[in-house]
C-alpha cells in the first residue's frame, strides 16, 4: 500500500512540474514550417520564447538567416530579432536541443566566432537570405547586437545564456504530434 502511495505522489509531481506543451502545440499548429529536421522544433520554441522579451509589435523575430560571402553558405543564424523602429539586429541567438550538454554549447560558440569574425573580415562581401525572405545587410549588426545561447531545460546550469521551459523529451513529443498532425491534414503542412 505504501509503494502505491509513492508511486502515485511521484507521478503526481511528475506531471505537476512537467511543462504544457499543449499551450506550444496550439500556437505553432497553423505555422506551416517544416517539421522534419531535428532543430526546427526548438527553433520555433525559440521563437515564442524570444517574443516575451520581444514582443511583436515594436520587434520582428525571425528564424534560419543564411549568410554567405556570395559563392558558398558559410553558416546560418538561429534566431535573429530586429527592432522595428531601426532596423537594427538587436539579438542573435544559437538555438540548441541536444542531449549532450557540452557538444551543443561549443557548437553554439563555434557558429557565434564563426559569424563574428565573417561579419569583421569579409563585411564588404556578407550577403544574407531569409527563409521568409527579409532583407539584411552588415549595418544591421553593430555593437549594440546581443549574442546568446539557448538550448531545452537545464541548459543554464550547463552554461547556455537561457533556456526552454521544455525538456528535449517534451520538445521531441511536440515535434512528433505537429507532424502527425501535418500529415492528417489537421495543421497547416509546409508549403
Amino acid at each position: 500500500m505504501r509503494f502505491l502511495l509513492f508511486f502515485a505522489s511521484v507521478l503526481f509531481s511528475i506531471s505537476a512540474f512537467a511543462a504544457d506543451t499543449e499551450a506550444y502545440f496550439e500556437a505553432l499548429k497553423q505555422s506551416g514550417i517544416n517539421y522534419e529536421p531535428d532543430g526546427a522544433i526548438c527553433e520555433q520554441v525559440a521563437k515564442l520564447h524570444y517574443s516575451e522579451e520581444y514582443p511583436a509589435g515594436p520587434f520582428l523575430i525571425t528564424t534560419g538567416v543564411e549568410y554567405s560571402t556570395g559563392v558558398l553558405t558559410l553558416g546560418e543564424l538561429d534566431i535573429v530579432v530586429i527592432d522595428r523602429a531601426t532596423q537594427k539586429v538587436v539579438l542573435v541567438s544559437e538555438v540548441k536541443c541536444w542531449r549532450n550538454f557540452q557538444q551543443a554549447l561549443d557548437k553554439a560558440k563555434s557558429q557565434r566566432l564563426r559569424f563574428q569574425w565573417n561579419l569583421e573580415k569579409h563585411s564588404q562581401q556578407m550577403q544574407f537570405d531569409s527563409y521568409e525572405g527579409l532583407p539584411f545587410n552588415v549595418a544591421q549588426f553593430d555593437s549594440s547586437t546581443q549574442y546568446r545561447s539557448l538550448s531545452q531545460a537545464g541548459g543554464v546550469k550547463k552554461g547556455f545564456d537561457a533556456e526552454l521551459e521544455l525538456t528535449l523529451s517534451e520538445l521531441k513529443q511536440l515535434r512528433m504530434r505537429l507532424l502527425k498532425c501535418q500529415a492528417w491534414g489537421e495543421c497547416r503542412r509546409p508549403e
